[in-house]
């Protein structure tokens, strides 16, 4: 019951950190076409990235918001006591904020890109730390771990919202 308990409290934090996103992301959509994707994350890390345009970065940032919430539907449907499933979960969640990391965006938005760097890294730390917890039945090792937990998603939401409203400001 415990391992259950644990693993609904962190799909619950992972649920509600996606629907702020995909609001703050929403919020920041003024292309016109979404259907343009970003091909950079195609690039290995060992060939030479150029700067996104404009409307791609954007596009680019209204993908990794998509991709959250697909995630988020995967994360509503989890068996609770499956704990291998729980892991593989968190570990896809963090694709899509190293792909969005990895982009070289243009100029204008390369403040806003730092933010946004800086609000995926903490969600790939919580991402981290939940995974360590999935499982815990220590109570006391779990309650310790709150307040770090609590911590990364403050920064992540805080780092995501100033990005997209310096995304919004550039416009």
């Amino acid at each position: 019951m415990k391992k259950t308990n644990s693993l609904k409290k962190i799909l619950v934090g992972i649920t509600a950190f996606c629907m702020v996103f995909s609001l703050v992301a929403c919020g920041n959509d003024n292309s016109n076409d979404n259907a343009s994707k970003s091909n950079t994350g195609n690039t290995s890390q060992s060939e030479q990235q150029t700067a996104l345009s404009k409307e791609d970065y954007q596009a680019s940032f209204s993908q990794l918001s998509a991709d959250l919430q697909s995630i988020q539907s995967q994360a509503s449907n989890i068996d609770l006591t499956d704990v291998d499933a729980a892991k593989s979960l968190l570990e896809d969640l963090k694709k899509p904020f190293s792909d969005f990391m990895n982009q070289v965006p243009p100029a204008e938005y390369k403040e806003a890109h730092e933010k946004i760097t800086s609000g995926c890294q903490a969600m790939i730390d919580y991402i981290d730390a939940c995974s360590a917890l999935v499982g815990e039945t220590d109570t006391t090792k779990i309650q310790e771990a709150t307040g770090t937990l609590t911590g990364y998603l403050q920064t992540a939401v805080n780092d995501l919202m100033e990005g997209s409203e310096l995304i919004s400001s550039t416009n």
